[in-house]
């Protein structure tokens, strides 16, 4: 049965902050929507904020095994605006649903697969006279998998479950926020505030003693070294997050760690199953710039996070939630395994899953290591593949070692993102620094900057744990990976 795939990336429930939709934002957000082209087969629909360059779209289709041009893709009409998210709106009110109407015929024949299965998808596929949308299971329908992308929901059910969480409160006004950062601040010597429906770190702040340009997992930092300055900081962090004026906000403890970690699973509430895909490390610079996988934390800190993984997996599964479910949480600096939210929808590690039992099989993980990354590049796209050609670093299945571009916007913005994949993580980390070295790239300074506040953090940790730290940042300059998103 073909399908239809929305990628309706940053839609209300994840992102609920409309402030944040400034031209840039959209813009990037269309690149990341993109990745949606890679779970489609021949005869799919593919519907993008922003339609692909041809040339992606053959490479798309040969990597994944298919005929070019077998898959449609089809964009609203912005007239003279600016790509904006899928939202609502988009869906609903542009003469989208009329034209893929007429696209589709007999509506009986076809399946919506969208990215984040939220209300006005559910409206969609109505709309289209989609019988197998009949089947969605009450939860879905009625906007669970809503609730599965708000912060505050995560810390009340996993909290409920058991899972171990950050410790923080949730603040419903900016009284509330003033306090729990003063509360919480001297913990490790910052906070961090987070909206409670926004996605990649672009929603969080930073409150932090000490002095600092940048830290990994959120855009910005805030100085606080006294109480005035926790008044004033609260004030500004208000202004900023609490979108009309009465949003609560997550403030936590900002742990210095050793490695962020992520897990992925498919969820069947018919048939009662958790099915575990994948699970790798977060590269941030300071956000959401990559991911490793799987992860090479040490085995016991993998499965206690993959144990409260499982169980929030397993929560999704009882409350009636179908599809993919991803995880996220942390390693601190003193080995403490703790979760941070939950994801109901397709995340950042999904097109890199698909694309690897693809190319390499489903037991990729026993025998590679995949390495994704995004930079932004001064050529074309077909200078990037004339590169891997002519330098041999195409991904070759017979070596289990290559380079894939999996998206790009090199006529735009100069976006690429590619995964560079090797039998083991160092082999994976040279590959990936020699493709990088050929389109003339360095060590990216926000990553340096991130590392360099964490150990101005140390200045407030008690000293029995400074040489904790002290170890884990050392692993952060090794692999970019010292954070918290």
């Amino acid at each position: 049965m073909p399908r239809i795939l929305v990628s309706n990336i940053d839609n209300e429930s994840m992102m609920a902050d409309e402030r944040a939709l400034t031209p840039d934002f959209c813009r990037a957000s269309a690149i990341t929507a993109r990745r949606m082209a890679w779970f489609a087969e021949a005869g799919d629909i593919v519907v993008l904020p922003r339609d692909l360059s041809p040339q992606m779209k053959v490479y798309i289709a040969r990597t994944m095994g298919y005929e070019p041009g077998s898959v449609t893709y089809l964009t609203p009409d912005w007239g003279n605006g600016h790509p904006r998210p899928i939202r609502a709106h988009e869906l609903l009110h542009t003469g989208l649903a009329e034209r893929m109407v007429r696209m589709i015929g007999d509506p009986g024949n076809w399946s919506v697969y969208p990215y984040c299965y939220e209300r006005s998808t559910q409206q969609f596929a109505e709309r289209l006279g989609l019988d197998g949308e009949r089947d969605v299971r009450p939860f879905v329908k009625q906007g669970g998998a809503e609730l599965l992308n708000d912060k505050r929901v995560f810390r009340s059910v996993a909290a409920g479950r058991g899972v171990s969480i950050a410790e923080g409160v949730v603040c419903a006004t900016q009284w509330q926020l003033e306090e729990s950062i003063g509360a919480l601040i001297d913990k490790t010597g910052a906070v961090i505030i987070k909206q409670d429906r926004h996605s990649g770190g672009f929603g969080n702040l930073i409150v932090s003693r000490a002095e600092a340009t940048g830290a990994l997992g959120a855009p910005e930092v805030l100085v606080a070294k006294d109480e005035s300055q926790i008044r004033d900081q609260s004030r500004i962090a208000w202004a900023r997050l609490a979108y009309t004026d009465r949003a609560p906000l997550i403030v936590e403890v900002y742990y210095p760690v050793s490695a962020c970690v992520t897990a992925e699973f498919k969820v069947d509430a018919a048939d009662n199953a958790v099915t575990f895909l994948n699970c790798g490390e977060v590269r941030q610079a300071p956000i959401l710039s990559g991911l490793i996988m799987p992860s090479a934390v040490p085995p016991y800190q993998l499965a206690s996070f993959v144990s409260g993984a499982t169980e929030l997996a397993r929560l999704c599964c009882d409350l009636g939630y179908e599809g993919l479910v991803n995880i996220d949480g942390i390693v601190t600096a003193d080995g403490n395994v703790i979760v941070n939210e939950f994801n109901g929808r397709i995340g950042g590690c999904s097109h890199i899953h698909h694309i690897l039992e693809a190319v390499a099989g489903p037991r990729y993980g026993d025998t590679l290591v995949v390495v994704s990354h995004s930079r932004t590049v001064d050529i074309s796209i077909d200078q990037a593949f004339g590169v891997l050609n002519e330098r041999k670093l195409a991904f070759d299945r017979s070596q289990g070692r290559g380079i894939i571009v999996t998206g790009e916007d090199a006529s735009g913005s100069g976006h690429l993102e590619y995964l560079s994949i090797a039998p083991s993580r160092e082999d994976a980390m040279r590959l990936e620094a020699e493709f990088e070295g050929l389109l003339g790239f360095d060590m990216p300074s926000q990553t340096e900057a991130g590392i360099g506040h964490l150990a101005k953090i140390l200045a407030h940790l008690p000293q029995i744990r400074r040489k904790e730290v002290e170890q884990a940042l050392q692993d952060g300059q090794r692999h970019g990976i010292a954070h918290q998103p």
